[in-house]
């Protein structure tokens, strides 16, 4: 047995961040808007981690003799999603 490909697998990662301002009442009225409302979210915003490979959490193989193997899976796509709630 060789430890030589084994690697510290270890890491922290920021998952999601979310963030909205709901528009107070007073603001709104000028307007006859009842409710406004801005948000966005980060999925998969950074994972930090002295791992070589693309993710962490490697893969299993197909095989459940080699489980924890990192076959080079593509890594975690990154999206971005920006919003407006907006009721009259």
């Amino acid at each position: 047995m060789n430890s030589y490909y084994v690697e510290d697998g270890s890491f922290l990662r920021i998952n999601n961040i979310s963030l909205g301002y709901s528009f107070p009442k007073q603001w709104l009225n000028k307007f006859n808007v009842e409710s406004f409302r801005i948000y966005g979210t980060l999925n998969n915003v950074h994972t930090f981690t002295s791992y070589s490979g693309f993710d962490p959490e490697v893969t299993s193989s197909s095989s459940a003799l080699t489980p924890g193997i990192d076959d080079s899976s593509f890594p975690r796509s990154k999206s971005y999603v920006v919003g407006i709630n907006l009721t009259f």
